[in-house]
């Protein structure tokens, strides 16, 4: 048999059930072999960052590596930002993409490049395979490294001409089998750490996004009465938002993070790995008492923003679990009753914020837009356990955990790296991958316009995702950088290319002309209805916010 029917057929053979893409000439007898393998759809993108954050939405609501295919080197190009976006996030992805012809290289064809080198600094492992033989060997590989922890996306180019070489048959797949599990005497001087500590701080992040992390991370905070804090933007949800001892997201500010941990004695960072902001501020320095304690199954992360006392290197559930059970051994009756007193203490100061945060999302005035707080207070009101909300509003999203319950890791995805152009796509991945579930997805005007053309492919496939534009007409993340940058307000007239009012883009009437239908919402009565139901096709709603 060729090549590319032993590529299909160890597809087809691991249950592979579609492949996002973006079709140019170099990948014609790629394309093909979908006549004959009709089990495994062909999803069609018009632009190639489309498919890569389609994949990346459907791995991450999977857990398995989602299969991309891209058009040479300007769609390896155009769709790095969304594999650095995989890269950031751990998303499994396998991402190939056709080669000219190896016949042709010294003739440097159109298109050409090294392709390997193209995607080698945003994925786990980048190859262009020699011959035929290496195929399926390659295919084999590449599933196994992507899903290896710590999981991410991996590159294959395929020349054309490799293709369509005769190979023995497909090769067999990869079984990894982990393991690596730390020594008692590192789990039990976790939990004496966490018992004897007077003013303990958990921070979670997307490393600790699983049913079991959870909930050993809650025994733990509720055993402890320790403070929680969610990373800034995690790439998914880890810890109940609404639990009475959650207190929001800490910041990327030395300043912030000082104010909210400043007190603590010990600190634990259960799978959160994002404390570097683009804009400078000094490196995190907890006074010398705090123990820091870092757990994390990528070795990279532990210690790389936050000075750390104890790194374990290690399946975040496996090591809390163990912790959780042993923590109580640890616990006298006096440090039973401080906990408990620490938790109330906790509650109520989660109870004050909460106020704040409701005065923030009042209702507006009659003729007056609403804020994003207000947009999330009301989205919050009315989601469900079964709802998904993939956000790419990035100025709005430092409070979207303030009004939603995101109670399991399926409630939330978010953008690791902070690419744009992925959220749309993405949410359109995980609702094909979740059709049981209703998937909305929450962006900025802006960043939707990176990929708006992903609304033709949810009318194609009827892919029904709710997208729910926060739209303030500018680039508001820039203007609040540029006051951070600035150190205090700016005048209008020096925020120049951060505008995207004049003239406006009439968000509704693009959706139409994509196939999706799309309105303008401006009463909170409107949004609250169109959000309570629940929509068997793709729909756009646009909210313009202040």
């Amino acid at each position: 048999m060729q090549a590319k029917t032993a590529l299909f057929e160890m597809l087809r053979q691991r249950g592979v059930r579609c492949v996002f893409g973006n079709p140019g000439t170099t990948e014609l007898g790629f394309m093909e072999m979908f006549a004959d393998y009709p089990e495994i759809a062909y999803v069609l993108a018009l632009q190639d960052a489309i498919p890569v954050g389609m994949a990346y939405g459907y791995a991450q609501a999977t857990g398995e590596p989602a299969v991309v295919n891209l058009h040479i080197t300007p769609g390896v190009a155009n769709g790095l930002g969304n594999i650095f976006n995989a890269y950031r996030a751990r998303a499994p992805l396998v991402v190939t993409a056709g080669q000219v012809d190896r016949r042709m290289v010294l003739q440097d064809p159109s298109l050409w490049s090294d392709l390997a080198r193209v995607a080698a600094p945003f994925t786990k492992w980048s190859y262009e395979v020699k011959t035929g033989a290496d195929v399926p060997v390659a295919l084999a590989r590449a599933f196994a490294l992507a899903s290896a922890p710590p999981a991410g996306p991996v590159f294959l180019s395929l020349p054309m001409d490799c293709l369509d070489e005769p190979v023995d048959g497909p090769a067999p797949w990869i079984t990894l089998a982990g393991g690596a599990r730390p020594s008692p005497g590192a789990l039990d001087t976790v939990a004496r750490a966490l018992a004897a500590a007077e003013a303990p701080v958990l921070i979670v992040g997307g490393g600790a996004a699983t049913p079991e992390a959870r909930a050993a991370l809650v025994r733990l905070a509720e055993a402890t009465g320790a403070r929680v804090y969610g990373e800034r933007l995690p790439a998914r949800s880890a810890f109940p938002t609404d639990h009475p001892q959650y207190l929001g997201m800490v910041g990327f500010s030395l300043t912030q993070l000082r104010a909210e941990l400043g007190s603590a004695d010990v600190v634990v960072l259960a799978g959160a790995r994002k404390f570097a902001s683009l804009l400078y501020t000094p490196p995190v320095r907890l006074p010398p008492s705090t123990t820091v304690i870092h757990v994390d199954p990528d070795p990279w992360e532990i210690g790389k923003n936050v000075p750390t006392t104890l790194g374990i290197a290690g399946d975040v559930a496996a090591v809390f679990t163990e912790v959780a059970e042993r923590l109580p051994e640890h616990l006298d009756a006096g440090r039973r009753a401080s906990a408990a007193a620490r938790a109330a203490a906790v509650r109520v100061e989660r109870t004050r914020r909460e106020e704040r945060w409701r005065q923030a999302a009042s209702l507006p005035k009659p003729g007056d837009r609403m804020t994003a707080a207000c947009v999330y207070r009301i989205l919050g009101d009315v989601m469900d356990d079964d709802t998904t909300v993939v956000d790419e509003a990035i100025t709005a999203a430092r409070l979207i955990d303030r009004y939603l319950p995101l109670r399991t890791e399926r409630s939330y995805l978010g953008v690791a790296a902070g690419s744009l152009g992925l959220g749309l796509p993405a949410s359109l991945g995980a609702q094909m991958a979740w059709p049981d579930r209703r998937v909305i997805c929450a962006i900025g005007d802006g960043s939707l316009m990176y990929t708006v053309q992903a609304l033709w492919t949810a009318a194609r496939y009827r892919i029904p995702t709710t997208v729910l534009v926060l739209d303030n007409r500018a680039y508001q993340i820039l203007k609040d950088g540029m006051e951070t940058y600035k150190g205090g307000p700016v005048p209008p007239e020096r925020l120049v290319g951060m505008d995207l009012d004049a003239p406006p883009v009439d968000i509704p009437s693009v959706s139409r002309g994509f196939g999706v239908p799309g309105r303008l919402v401006t009463d909170p009565a409107e949004l609250r209805a169109a959000l309570s139901e629940r929509s068997s096709e793709p729909r756009l709603l646009d909210v313009l916010v202040k």
